[in-house]
């Protein structure tokens, strides 16, 4: 089996001039990331503390003074946190905002895998069956494709260049008998593309989902080493 695509994933390219100060200053920005992280999750603590305490202090109130407002002071504090957890909010803005721009030059997509709405996919040359070609793919850190709807369909059909390839779509079975269909992150099947008279599950046997190279789906055996696969993570950037 060839594996010269496999080396390509690794593939780094090179350090830009002044790229040793761009990293200082992204990862001054991720300190700052950080550090808004921690006041987030501190002032949500105590908004939700406050909160408790004030719900425990009407419960003790008689049915019939329950609707009495909120003394000044609990008031004041609720309104206080609530204005403490906008501003450490909008601190993490920023400080997101810091690292996508000083992060602006990265490579989204690592060398021959293919961009598309923010993930990156890799289309191999190599077949494989299906559990081979979902190892492969976690091998670089990431996962055989997970179709969400038409768009993204559409994109996979424009760059099959006449090969099937598997996706990362498999039976779940009970008593033998094929139930639904579900993607390798654990979530339901909901939008499809099958082709005609598929899913079909020939022989009992057909429990794993690849599409054809005119991108419409088909059930086959999991050990099939006829197609290829696509992967597919999220974009570094």
């Amino acid at each position: 089996m060839d594996t010269s695509e496999y080396r390509k994933w690794g593939d780094q390219s090179e350090e830009a001039p002044g790229g040793s100060a761009t990293q200082v200053q992204l990862q001054s920005a991720r300190t700052e990331l950080g550090e808004a992280q921690a006041k987030l999750i501190e002032q949500e603590s105590a908004l939700k503390e406050l909160r408790e305490r004030s719900v425990a202090f009407l419960l003790t109130l008689t049915p019939g003074i329950i609707s009495t407002p909120l003394t000044p002071a609990v008031t004041k504090g609720l309104a206080e946190a609530g204005r403490d957890r906008e501003d450490v909010r909008s601190e993490l803005f920023r400080a997101l905002e810091a690292v996508r721009f000083q992060n602006s030059s990265c490579q989204p997509c690592p060398k021959s895998w293919l961009p598309y709405q923010g993930s990156c996919y890799f289309f191999s040359v190599p077949k494989a069956a299906w559990e081979e070609a979902q190892r492969h793919c976690a091998g670089a850190g990431a996962h055989l494709v997970i179709v969400g709807d038409l768009e993204e369909q559409v994109f996979l059909t424009r760059n099959t260049r006449g090969r099937g390839y598997w996706l990362g779509l498999r039976a779940v079975r009970r008593a033998r008998k094929i139930q639904s269909y579900q993607w390798v992150d654990g979530v339901p099947l909901s939008f499809s593309h099958w082709n005609q008279g598929e899913p079909n599950d020939s022989l009992g046997r057909e429990d794993c989902v690849m599409m054809l190279h005119t991108g419409l789906w088909n059930d086959a055996p999991c050990d099939n080493e006829r197609d290829g696969w696509i992967c597919e993570k999220r974009s570094g950037c």
